[in-house]
């Protein structure tokens, strides 16, 4: 598989950069993330190399303006040659920087106010995306907003249907069922422990 990415305007602004000022490569796009996280969005990349699975991964993103950013690469899938082989991977990125959402401020708040008797079922779903991406509160708002926008879909009927799929076990496996009863472990257990503690004067 080719070592170079294509990157539309938005992606090099997200990146610090005028559009065709560099040619993205592999080498190139793990530079920019942040040294905690490169590691692990390097595993995901090159294990999308090898099934072509979807893939997610939330990280944060040093920008060539010196500008730290939150953002979410989303890939749909691989293509493979006639071989089976991996020949490229199509996705796209989400800026969830705070200075980014801000001129998305009125809109998203707008959409609250007049979604305001689903805004359990609206919660409901930004709690899903919580814990699913790694995200805020916030974060994971502006990421149910930004399909609802792209795809032309009511923010309420957007979080209805997330909702509904979960209630029907459509977004669970085990993997994800044994890492929350672990995190629910250790939640619980060191919750128990600071309540057994007693208090000292």
């Amino acid at each position: 598989m080719s070592n170079q990415w294509d990157w539309d305007d938005e992606v090099y602004r997200i990146h610090g950069l005028e559009p065709g000022s560099v040619v993205p490569t592999t080498d190139y796009v793990l530079a920019c993330k942040h040294p905690e996280d490169r590691e692990r969005v390097q595993a995901i990349l090159q294990q999308a190399t090898k099934d072509a699975q979807p893939f997610s991964a939330a990280y944060r993103l040093l920008a060539a303006d010196g500008t730290e950013r939150k953002v979410l690469l989303i890939c749909d899938a691989g293509v493979c040659g006639g071989e089976g082989d991996v020949t490229s991977i199509e996705g796209y990125y989400i800026d969830l920087t705070e200075d980014f959402r801000h001129e998305s401020a009125e809109l998203a708040q707008q959409a609250v106010a007049e979604s305001a008797q689903h805004r359990a079922t609206i919660d409901r779903a930004v709690g899903g995306l919580m814990v699913a991406y790694g995200l805020d509160a916030d974060q994971a708002f502006e990421l149910l907003r930004w399909w609802s926008q792209n795809k032309n879909i009511k923010l309420r009927e957007l979080a209805q249907g997330l909702v509904d799929a979960a209630s029907q076990g459509q977004t669970s496996h085990d993997e994800i069922r044994r890492s929350l009863d672990c995190l629910l472990h250790d939640v619980s257990s060191h919750r128990a422990t600071d309540e057994g503690t007693p208090a000292h004067d």
